[in-house]
């Protein structure tokens, strides 16, 4: 098998790579999270709204090498899927507020 270094094979890919073969893959994949981009102090997120980066693939919660930064799930602090400020952390509230701020003064189309 072939490997172009941008694109990942499944080897329960059919002959459409976007399709699994039915049947190998589970019912929800978990493994696609969005995440925001940079590294966020873990301590001020809910458990359920960090991640960290092993292997090419988001883990729950922060890694124990990451010295108290972790990543942040992009739904934990969006303001398109949170129209008000999100209760769950004070990270994901701050967050939530830069992100409304950055947005008013960019063009309108992004929310």
């Amino acid at each position: 098998m072939d490997y172009d270094g941008v694109t990942t094979y499944r080897s329960q890919a059919g002959p459409d790579p976007a399709r699994a073969v039915d049947g190998e893959e589970p019912e929800h994949e978990v493994a696609w999270i969005a995440l925001m981009p940079g590294d966020y102090p873990a301590r001020l997120f809910a458990d359920t709204e960090v991640y960290h980066l092993a292997g090419g693939i988001a883990w729950p919660g922060p890694h124990h090498r990451d010295y108290g930064t972790a990543k942040v799930a992009h739904d934990a602090c969006c303001p398109g899927r949170h129209r008000t400020p999100p209760a769950t952390s004070r990270g994901a509230d701050e967050l939530w507020r830069a992100m409304r701020l950055r947005l008013a003064r960019g063009p309108r189309s992004r929310l």
